[in-house]
C-alpha cells in the first residue's frame, strides 16, 4: 500500500496507534487513500496508483513522510453510481484588495474513472477565525446527501463544531447546524451530539437528512458519546446531569431516538461495526487486555461475549468485521470468528486486515516489515 495509508499510525512492533478509523476507503478492487492534501486511488489487484487528486485550491496542510496521517477516511456513497467524497482544508490567495480565503474544498470523485466530478467550497464558520486547530470529515451519506462535520479536535481546550448536510445532486449546501457533531447517517436520519448554548450539556439529536428538521431529541447529559452501532442502532454513552455518579449506556434507534436495549455497562470506550448481516459486534481493547461482545442489530439483544471464563476462552483483538465474521489476532496469531455465534472458524486466515471488503484484506505484513499491505480476500 502507498506509504501515506498507514503514516505516523504504526508503531515499530507494528501496532496501529490511530483511533480504529484507518484513513482508507475500499471500493471493488480499489482502496482510496486520503490525507490533508491529497486522495490517492490505488489499484489493489495490480499494487499501481491510478489517480492522485489535490485539492483545486492550496492546501493548508500537507503529508510528508513519517508525518502522522491525520486525515479521516473517505466516505463512497452508495448506489449505481458512487462518489468518492474527501474534503481538504484549503486557502485562496489574496487578489488585489480581495484579502485571503481560508475554506473547506469537498472534492467528488467518480468511482469508475478516478477523475472528479464537481468540487463544493464549503464556508468555515466563525468560530474559527480564533485560530483553533480543526478537524473536517464526512460523516456518511445516502445516494442523495451528504454530512460533512468540522470541528476543533478532542485536543483543544475551545471546543466548536459545524456540520453540513450537503445536496450531491444539486451539489449546494442544504443546511448547517453550529454546536451540533454528527456521528452517524441512517436512513433518511442523520444523528450526533448537540451542546447547548451555554455548553453546559450535550443531547442526543436526529435530524433530518435533506432538510435538517429536528426529528428526535434525547435528554440532556453530561459527557454524552454518541457512536453509530449498525444502520439501524446508536451506542449513547453519558453521566447523568443531575448525578455524575449515574452511567447511562444505551442502544437507541436512529429513527426515533428512543431506547432498545441496556448496553453492558463496561462496553465504554469500545468500538462497534456491524457484520454485513445481522449483528453488531463491539470490541474495547487497553493494552494486552480485550473484550468482544456481539448484539442482535435490531433489538440490541446480546448475543454473546468474550472472554468466557466458564468455557476457558479468551478475547482477541478485533481488527474488521465483514460478511458474517469477526477478524482479529491473539498471542497465537490471526483469527477469524463467526460474529452470529462467537465460535472459532476451522479456517483460520493468513491475516488480520484491519479493513476488508469482497475483493480486499489491508493488513500488516509479517514481522519486520510490517507494512501496511493489500492481500486478496478469499471470500
Amino acid at each position: 500500500m502507498p506509504w501515506e495509508a498507514a503514516s505516523g499510525l504504526l508503531s515499530v512492533a507494528g501496532t496501529w496507534l490511530g483511533d480504529g478509523k484507518i484513513p482508507v476507503a475500499l471500493h471493488k478492487d480499489k482502496a482510496y487513500v486520503a490525507t490533508l492534501d491529497r486522495l490517492l486511488a490505488f489499484n489493489t489487484t495490480t499494487g499501481s496508483l491510478t489517480a492522485t487528486i489535490t485539492p483545486k485550491a492550496d492546501a493548508l496542510s500537507v503529508l510528508s513522510r513519517d508525518d502522522r496521517n491525520n486525515a479521516a477516511p473517505p466516505v463512497v456513497t452508495p448506489g449505481a453510481n458512487p462518489l468518492v467524497l474527501a474534503p481538504f482544508f484549503v486557502r485562496q490567495p489574496g487578489v488585489g484588495t480581495q484579502a485571503a480565503t481560508n475554506f473547506i474544498e469537498l472534492t467528488a470523485t467518480n468511482a469508475s474513472s478516478d477523475k472528479v466530478d464537481w468540487r463544493l467550497p464549503l464556508t468555515l464558520p466563525s468560530w474559527t477565525k480564533d485560530g483553533s486547530p480543526r478537524t473536517v470529515s464526512v460523516v456518511g451519506a445516502s445516494e442523495r446527501a451528504a454530512v460533512v462535520t468540522v470541528s476543533t479536535g478532542a485536543s483543544s481546550l475551545f471546543s466548536a463544531t459545524t456540520t453540513y448536510g450537503i445536496d450531491l445532486t444539486a451539489r449546494r449546501v442544504l443546511w448547517t447546524k453550529d454546536r451540533f457533531e454528527a456521528t452517524a447517517v441512517s436512513g433518511n436520519i442523520v444523528a450526533g451530539e448537540l451542546e447547548t448554548t451555554d455548553e453546559t450539556y450535550e443531547s442526543a439529536r436526529g435530524y433530518d437528512l435533506l432538510t435538517g428538521t429536528e426529528r428526535w431529541r434525547g435528554e440532556d447529559r453530561l459527557n454524552l458519546d454518541v457512536k453509530p452501532a449498525g444502520p439501524h442502532l446508536l451506542l449513547v454513552q453519558a453521566q447523568d446531569k443531575s448525578d455524575y455518579r449515574v452511567h447511562i449506556q444505551q442502544f437507541l434507534d436512529p429513527a426515533t431516538g428512543t431506547a432498545k436495549h441496556e448496553a453492558p455497562e463496561n462496553i465504554a470506550g469500545s468500538r462497534c461495526d456491524h457484520d454485513g448481516q445481522n449483528s453488531v459486534v463491539c470490541s474495547w481493547d487497553q493494552g494486552n487486555l480485550h473484550k468482544v461482545w456481539a448484539f442482535n442489530d435490531r433489538t440490541a439483544s446480546l448475543l454473546w461475549q468474550l472472554p468466557d471464563q466458564t468455557a476457558n476462552r479468551i478475547a482477541p483483538r478485533v481488527t474488521a468485521v465483514w460478511n458474517g465474521r469477526i477478524y482479529g489476532k491473539t498471542d497465537d496469531g490471526p483469527l477469524a470468528l463467526d460474529s452470529r455465534t462467537g465460535a472459532d472458524l476451522p479456517t483460520r486466515p493468513g491475516a488480520a486486515p484491519f479493513l476488508v471488503n469482497g475483493y480486499t484484506g489491508l493488513a500488516l505484513s509479517p514481522a519486520p516489515e510490517d507494512d501496511l499491505t493489500a492481500y486478496p480476500a478469499a471470500g
